[in-house]
């Protein structure tokens, strides 16, 4: 019987006992969460009304949480209390806040700079009683618009991990 040997000349980050292959995922999902909620972010602010000081738009954010692949997450919000009215409207009935330090009276003060804020703040709130106000809609359809986009960028997550372990 004859003796032979094999030896294999491969090599690469997954045969280097020191890589660390969970870390490589995470560090390439951690990037591709990241871009997702700026593309996200970026198209929900183009569509936030501007209002009188465009504050709105400002205190629009994104952040990602998470320290594993489990949790990993991306969140765009708004710091402002007043940005779900916007983008969800608000129905007829009852006086939103309108005297001086809500956002209402602060937004005819900006917006018309009148000595009769007040007398104004009252008429837009009675308004708003009246009719309502329509959404802007801008975090739903911003969502909308970047779901190609985040599409191909999960997509190449998926080559971007494979040529960091090797493959």
């Amino acid at each position: 019987m004859d003796d032979w040997k094999l030896t294999v000349k491969e090599s690469g980050p997954l045969l280097d006992p020191a890589f660390d292959a969970e870390a490589e995922m995470f560090a390439a999902a951690e990037a591709a969460v990241e871009d997702a909620a700026g593309m996200i972010a970026a198209r929900v602010r183009a569509r936030t009304p501007e209002g009188a000081s465009g504050g709105l738009r400002g205190a629009i954010a994104a952040e990602v949480r998470g320290k594993s692949l489990d949790t990993l997450r991306g969140r765009i919000a708004a710091s402002l209390p007043y940005a779900a009215a916007v983008e969800q409207g608000r129905p007829p009935g009852g006086f939103p806040p309108w005297r001086p330090g809500s956002p209402l009276f602060r937004w005819v003060s900006q917006k018309f700079g009148s000595g009769e804020t007040a007398r104004i703040s009252f008429l837009v709130a009675r308004k708003i009683a009246r009719r309502g106000t329509r959404g802007a809609h801008m975090f739903r359809d911003g969502f909308q618009e970047s779901l190609p986009l985040i599409a191909a960028r999960f997509q190449a997550l998926g080559a971007e991990i494979a040529r960091r372990l090797g493959g």
